[in-house]
């Protein structure tokens, strides 16, 4: 089936991220070791909660306070915990302004409520986007059916009809069983000998 609508992942697919350079921050202001720390900042029920939008980032950092003694008022913690994500696109701009010239552009990516507070301020990559689906918005989480769900209404298209991209395997073959055609992310080149594959001419876009 022609494709569409493009569907993106957001963290290593648009952005690139470096999960220690958060992490180095905020394990030097707790008064447990790193490694007990990252295992309370990542408990999957937490993290699970918090960026499916069950708990505010107020409430995550009132849980990291209390259970991985962190000593950091939430404005800092806004701001370390979004420190892991690197300067400028993976994706470069002209692409993505040429691929939205003729299609709808959709983001789906597994987020919380600070960082793309951040992101919206400090990179441009949402103004490409005609919609985001963001899993606290949605209450759902890839690889889980609900998100794509989501995904698909909002493009208003057959699921036969959208091309996704994720950096992560699990994300895309979820993405295969619900009938999207997807494509795993590993780099620009790559993403593009994917798109003419599936009959987006990005040449001449």
């Amino acid at each position: 089936m022609k494709i569409e609508a493009l569907l993106f992942d957001l963290g290593k697919v648009l952005i690139d991220l470096d999960f220690d350079l958060g992490m180095e921050r905020l394990a030097a202001r707790c008064d447990l070791p790193r490694e007990r720390f990252e295992e309370v900042l990542l408990d999957d029920k937490w993290i699970r909660r918090y960026e499916c939008g069950e708990i505010s980032t107020a409430e995550y950092h009132h849980y990291l306070r209390k259970h991985g003694r962190l000593q950091m008022e939430l404005a800092e913690f806004h701001e370390s915990w979004s420190a892991i994500f690197l300067p400028g696109l993976i994706v470069p701009e002209r692409l993505l302004a040429r691929l939205k010239q003729r299609y709808p552009l959709i983001l789906v990516s597994n987020t919380n409520e600070c960082h793309a507070a951040y992101i919206a301020k400090n990179y441009p990559v949402f103004d490409y986007f005609d919609v985001n689906i963001f899993s606290h918005e949605v209450g759902s989480l890839k690889p889980d059916r609900e998100i794509y769900e989501a995904a698909i209404a909002a493009a208003g298209k057959p699921a036969e009809a959208l091309f996704f991209t994720d950096d992560r395997k699990e994300n895309v073959r979820a993405a295969r069983q619900f009938g999207i055609q997807a494509h795993q992310f590993i780099s620009v080149p790559r993403l593009v000998d994917a798109l003419e594959r599936h009959g987006v001419d990005v040449r001449r876009l």
